[in-house]
């Protein structure tokens, strides 16, 4: 996550001091900017749920580099991915204290994994795949690190984490 000298722009959604634990009824987004891998200026946005596409819009302006999320349903997901957004979907907890883990070098995420996604079958692997998942996130995961979303070019899911 860290580029020296450089700023990162990481959205959130949140719901109060929290990830929202619904991406697609989130109210507010947080933008954190990272300078130099460390936490730098924050400010919040306001959502209109009702308008997805004002989020990607908003995203796009603001110039993005991550956005981190609870639960997300299977229409967001795919517009998140066709817009080529990295996304790190089923996270919960304080804000801060995520965002403090992400910029670490060998970030530790396994508390941050929301509840019911820790079993065989994931609520992305069912909304995603269709099917059951002999394991719910890729083999980083196991190193506490959460499945990102990335797609290629062509709009394909590339893989998952980094």
């Amino acid at each position: 996550m860290e580029q020296k000298g450089a700023v990162q722009k990481i959205a959130v959604t949140v719901w109060g001091h929290r990830v929202s634990p619904v991406f697609d009824s989130a109210r507010t987004l947080l933008i954190a900017e990272l300078v130099n891998g460390h936490l730098g200026r924050m400010s919040t946005l306001e959502l209109d749920p009702e308008n997805p596409f004002q989020l990607m819009q908003l995203l796009r302006a603001q110039n993005i580099a991550v956005l981190i999320c609870g639960a997300v349903s299977q229409d967001s997901a795919i517009m998140l991915e066709n817009a080529e957004f990295e996304v790190i979907p089923f996270i919960a907890g304080d804000v801060r204290t995520v965002l403090e883990t992400l910029i670490q070098d060998n970030p530790e995420w396994t508390e941050f994994i929301m509840p019911g996604c820790n079993r065989k079958i994931c609520c992305r692997g069912k909304i995603r795949r269709g099917s059951e998942l002999t394991s719910h996130l890729p083999e980083d995961h196991q190193n506490g690190k959460p499945d990102r979303l990335r797609v290629n070019a062509a709009g394909e899911n590339s893989g998952g984490s980094e």
